[in-house]
């Protein structure tokens, strides 16, 4: 039996690993890909910040054989709070109404939801190559298991996994589900300061409490853009994104089975 089996039993789950800090940190294993295949379970992990976890949480970390980690945070959010273990730093240019002083503009949750999707845009817009040069590493078995984490593992995170599995071929369902398990796994936990610190900036609250949720349809509507605008994932990866076609088939092999399996205790097909 395996560390990563001991973790999935210890959790009585199959997807979060249960970290007293890193409340948001899960497997993107177990998604059903085509051919009756799937993602593979214990290859790529999306994550919180990994600084939230604590002493206890860091052996069981450790257990889990990771080999490479991507922070996707701004080099200011970096240097505030570095994570505890040895990462690569690859920035996803996003949105910062707070820098950018467009807080006071954000009044109603739907504006908070609206901003989400244009950050979402932006990024898709933005960083091509940069999601081309992370999955490129990720074609490599030699660099897993990984990590991919920002702060709260909801928006940068959000859409590059969302991605990555539209990539694998997981269907569009499917990886919105995988989207809104952060509204369960993360929850409550840190949100409401802040919240306050969206406030104190002059974003009314219900639009704070809008940009710090996961609406299905922002999500849902990116990766619409995504088909409409740029031809689809293939062609977002091989055109802006730089990836070769050689790569992106490597991506597949490395993450996805061509057959179901579990990760140690139950086969998952579905999030949970």
């Amino acid at each position: 039996m395996t560390n990563s089996d001991l973790i999935w039993q210890a959790a009585g789950v199959i997807r979060r690993v249960p970290f007293a800090g890193a409340l948001n940190f899960r497997d993107i294993g177990g998604y059903p890909t085509p051919n009756g295949g799937q993602t593979r379970w214990g290859v790529v992990y999306r994550s919180d910040a990994l600084h939230y976890m604590t002493s206890a949480d860091l052996p069981v970390f450790d257990a889990l054989g990771v080999k490479a980690i991507y922070d996707l945070r701004r080099a200011d959010e970096l240097a505030q709070h570095p994570g505890p273990r040895e990462h690569i730093h690859l920035e996803l240019p996003s949105g910062n109404p707070l820098a950018e002083g467009e807080s006071a503009k954000l009044r109603s949750r739907i504006d908070g939801e609206r901003w989400l999707l244009e950050d979402y845009l932006g990024m898709l817009a933005r960083a091509p190559a940069l999601f081309g040069t992370l999955f490129s590493h990720l074609a490599d078995p030699a660099r897993l298991p990984a990590v991919i984490h920002c702060l709260g593992g909801k928006d940068r995170t959000g859409l590059t996994t969302a991605l990555l599995l539209t990539a694998l071929g997981v269907e569009p369902e499917v990886v919105l589900e995988d989207y809104l398990l952060t509204n369960d796994y993360r929850g409550a936990a840190n949100v409401p300061e802040i919240v306050e610190l969206f406030v104190e900036s002059g974003m009314a609250r219900e639009a704070a409490e809008g940009v710090l949720s996961a609406p299905r349809w922002t999500m849902e509507k990116a990766l619409m853009v995504l088909d409409e605008t740029y031809g689809g994932i293939e062609s977002y990866l091989l055109g802006p994104g730089r990836m070769s076609p050689v790569r992106l088939a490597a991506l597949r092999a490395a993450l996805a089975t061509s057959e179901l399996r579990g990760p140690g205790h139950k086969t998952g097909t579905t999030p949970h």
